[in-house]
This record gives structure tokens, sequence and C-alpha cells, in this order.
């Protein structure tokens, strides 16, 4: 994807985020209410939760329960038009202040990875006035939640900001012409694949 050096074409890649729970989030087209979900909102008998009496009927367990809370709460003051997917990266109560090598960081274990941002970066100060943080990865469109369309080009500048929910999508930053190989670079990377290879 790198290879060529050409200014003239865009390199879209995005970064697999380590979050947990996968959380659904948006409009139910069929009756235009706010809704939060986990996998499987587009099934036949989807669990679809409008209130917190639905999440305690639907997601008992407590770890999941107490975050959809969270996310029922504090999403909506994002104005989500459609349906999006994203991962919850952290609630409030799950940061930690760490030294790492010395430095205080802001860490936070959603899964297996461990994510630390330097305490004094504007970063941290977004991440720790939050309620929660989730990256949002795909959109959907559709008359009807089972007949929804997924789309990996999401737009969340049309997003509403707010201090609650810190979020950001799995975009990396477009680096074309600028991160790309030259053909000798191209050629050297891949003898070192082959070489690995075998």
């Amino acid at each position: 994807m790198l290879a060529g050096h050409s200014t003239d074409r865009t390199v879209d890649l995005t970064t697999k985020w380590d979050g947990a729970p996968a959380i659904f989030a948006g409009i139910n087209p069929e009756n235009g209410k706010f809704f939060v979900g986990t996998k499987g909102v587009f099934a036949k008998n989807a669990k679809l939760n409008y209130t917190d009496k639905d999440i305690d009927e639907n997601h008992p367990a407590e770890g999941l329960n107490k975050k959809l809370k969270i996310a029922l709460r504090y999403l909506k003051e994002l104005d989500i038009k459609g349906v999006i997917q994203g991962d919850m990266m952290f609630t409030s109560e799950d940061l930690k202040m760490q030294k790492i090598d010395g430095e205080t960081y802001v860490t936070f274990q959603p899964n297996t990875i461990v994510y630390a941002i330097p305490v004094n970066s504007t970063l941290a100060k977004q991440v720790t006035a939050a309620k929660m943080g989730i990256v949002w990865h795909t959109s959907y469109s559709g008359d009807s939640l089972p007949e929804m369309k997924a789309s990996f080009n999401i737009n969340i500048g049309r997003l509403s900001q707010t201090k609650n929910v810190w979020f950001r999508d799995a975009s990396f930053v477009d680096a074309s012409g600028t991160a790309t190989f030259t053909k000798d670079e191209t050629d050297k990377l891949t003898a070192l694949l082959s070489q690995a290879g075998t």
C-alpha cells in the first residue's frame, strides 16, 4: 500500500483500538428513539436499550450493565444521526494514575492493552474530564435495523462536542506523500520480510 512514493493518491488506514465492550448507539429508524446496545442489535429479537430498565432486563451482568448505563446517559449528548458503532475505551472509574519509567501517566485497560497518556498533556486533561471514552469505527444506514448496511467511512465531525464524552474515529492520519516508500525502500523491506519468512 505504501509502495511507489506517490503523492497523488490517498492512503486510507484505520487503527485497531483494543476497546470493550462494542457499543452501538443512535436512532432506531423504526420508532425515532435513541438507543444503545451491544453486538446483535441487528438481529430479529434485538436487545435495544432505551432506558436503564431495559439495560437491567437485557444485560444484568454487573460490569456490562454499568457501562451501558453510562453510554445511554452520555452518548445522547452527541446528537447521533443514524446508528454508529464503536469500542468503549474507558469510563471515569477505569482511569488510574500510574508511574512508568519515572513519569506519571493516566492509564486505562479496556481489554488486553494498557493505554497510557502523559498526565500533563492536553489529551490527558480531556480524558480525565470525560465520563467515558469511545472510538467510533462504523456507521450504519437503512430504514430498519435488520436491513442496515455498514460503512467504514464514519464522519464524526457531525457529532456534537461534549466534555462528558471523549471520542475519535479509528482513521489513521493521512500520510500519503510523506510516509510512503521509494522503490529502493520497498525492495529493501520486501527482502527483509522474505528473509524473516524463511
